[in-house]
């Protein structure tokens, strides 16, 4: 057949795919704000250039940089979407507080708030396939409220002395390495101790994560995770990745079953011979205290909670500790607000031993006077979350948001929501002018003042200037709100307030040699793909 038979067809052909990538990368998403999209690449090319620039600027830098970057030229908006097709789902990246509450909120759709993003299903092996990260609807309701006991402040309060030997493990070993006037790490001390601390809570065990003789849950895990380190949930592991991780995922997972069948044989004997509950039992010690019988399903799940305990506790809780140190040092006037504080509280002894003992004989006490330390814990959650929420409303369910500018309706099914905390944090609508500013005063008399300060990394003076405002209860979510927000959001505090004031009844520990400009840069790039808030 003569070529010109076939040119009607090639045109057709043509016209036809111009209008499908008009379509699909044009006006598909044009109500929603976002940058300028190409016919073909969407956005995958300029979001590109952003994340490039943020590199440029500092090698290792979190996406929630770009992302802010692209808010700010795009002047602010609730929300914008990021069409990265057929590499990623579309993606909607949530800046504001209000339209974040509405997402987490009960919804006539969704009993529990907007459902957890699918592309958890990539970090499985990370944390179970019963995971209370994964789960929704019906089949997390039963895993939330059989740990929730284990994470309730006045049962976390009953553990603090085996908290306290693992903090003091870990000022120790500061004060040995800022005698060798070493240059050192802080993040991997932080996390060591973020560790043994949630094998305490978690599972009443000893990880020894701050020595070499590491319990093998702490060395198999870290292996575990070290293994998604710089990848993605598009990234499909082949041949030898996937089938190391299947390898750490096992041996992981048959580790984490040991100790809690251990636990669980343990519980059998008190209860035959009547012993009495004992109050400073784990986490796990109290989600299995109405079983019977341990079956292989029950058992996968508490092994898998315990996966994601480790998951979602050891980078974050690590990550505020190391700002909250940084801040401090760069903030003198703030360190002496905190240390008169907690003069106040412990008397002058800087001994970690002084500082122990109170708080084992009075600490609900003592934790409720921390008025200005939880101000100074809240600020640095506020500038620098180490966590953040995807959700996803499924294609097709007709999930709208309200926009709190217009009032119109936004729909966002199929799209994985992105609940940026770095940008909702910096807000300026909330925060004021101040809002990149470390002003823990902002938190102090139930959010009803906020403090101006010249108080920043290059300055420091006593002078400030008070201003009266309101910042809504919505506008803090580091642990997320709603039904799925954290399951440890009442007794977070607690992990870091011990650690905080050991150190911190020696103020010299964390006094600069110099001042940095710094950038988060994580262990694993795991933030923007789940809710390290676990719930």
């Amino acid at each position: 057949m003569p070529l010109h038979n076939f040119l009607p067809l090639l045109f057709l052909a043509a016209y036809l795919a111009y209008r499908f990538l008009r379509y699909y990368r044009i006006n598909q998403f044009k109500a929603l704000p976002r940058l300028k999209p190409d016919l073909v690449w969407g956005h995958m090319k300029v979001v590109g250039e952003y994340v490039r620039e943020m590199e440029r600027e500092r090698k290792g830098a979190h996406e929630d940089y770009a992302f802010k970057k692209i808010s700010d030229d795009l002047g602010s908006p609730p929300l914008f979407v990021i069409d990265m097709r057929p590499l990623f789902y579309p993606l909607c990246i949530i800046n504001s507080h209000q339209v974040m509450e509405q997402i987490s909120s009960k919804h006539q759709l969704f009993k529990y708030s907007v459902p957890k993003s699918p592309t958890v299903k990539w970090l499985e092996p990370l944390i179970g396939p019963t995971s209370i990260i994964m789960a929704n609807g019906e089949d997390w309701r039963p895993i939330r409220k059989r740990f929730n006991p284990g994470f309730a402040p006045t049962h976390l309060v009953t553990l603090l002395p085996a908290i306290l030997a693992q903090t003091e493990k870990f000022t120790n070993r500061l004060d040995a390495l800022a005698k060798s006037n070493e240059e050192f790490q802080l993040g991997e001390l932080c996390t060591s101790l973020t560790f043994d601390i949630i094998g305490t809570v978690v599972l009443d065990e000893d990880f020894e994560a701050q020595t070499p003789n590491q319990h093998p849950i702490v060395r198999e895990y870290r292996a575990l995770a070290a293994s998604f380190e710089s990848a993605a949930p598009f990234s499909v592991p082949f041949g030898p990745t996937k089938r190391n991780r299947q390898r750490l995922g096992k041996t992981v997972d048959k580790s984490i079953k040991t100790v809690v069948q251990q636990k669980f044989q343990q519980q059998l004997q008190a209860r035959k011979e009547g012993q009495a509950s004992n109050k400073g039992r784990s986490v796990i010690d109290l989600s299995l205290q109405d079983i019977d019988i341990l079956t292989p399903e029950i058992l996968q799940e508490t092994a898998d909670q315990v996966k994601s305990f480790l998951f979602a506790g050891h980078d974050t809780t690590s990550i505020l500790l190391q700002w909250a140190f940084y801040t401090l040092s760069t903030h003198p006037r703030v360190l002496a607000t905190l240390t008169t504080e907690l003069d106040s509280i412990f008397g002058p002894s800087t001994l970690p031993s002084s500082v122990s003992a109170q708080l084992l004989e009075r600490g609900e006490e003592c934790m409720k006077n921390l008025v200005y330390t939880s101000a100074v814990i809240k600020e640095t959650l506020r500038l620098y979350p180490p966590a953040s929420t995807a959700r996803m409303a499924p294609k097709g369910s007709g999930y709208t948001i309200t926009d709190p500018r217009t009032g119109e309706q936004m729909c966002l099914d199929g799209f994985v929501i992105y609940g940026n905390h770095y940008n909702i944090g910096r807000d300026k609508s909330v925060y004021g002018a101040n809002a990149d500013d470390f002003v823990p005063e902002r938190w102090l008399g139930n959010s009803d003042t906020s403090t101006n300060s010249t108080d920043s990394p290059n300055t420091d003076s006593a002078e400030t200037e008070k201003t009266t405002t309101t910042i809504p209860p919505t506008a803090w979510r580091p642990f997320e709100r709603g039904p799925r927000n954290c399951i440890v959001r009442k007794s977070g505090y607690h992990l870091a307030f011990s650690p905080a004031n050991y150190l911190l009844t020696n103020p010299e520990r964390v006094e600069p040699k110099q001042k940095k400009n710094l950038y988060i840069h994580q262990s694993y790039n795991l933030r923007n793909l789940i809710p390290s808030t676990t719930g």
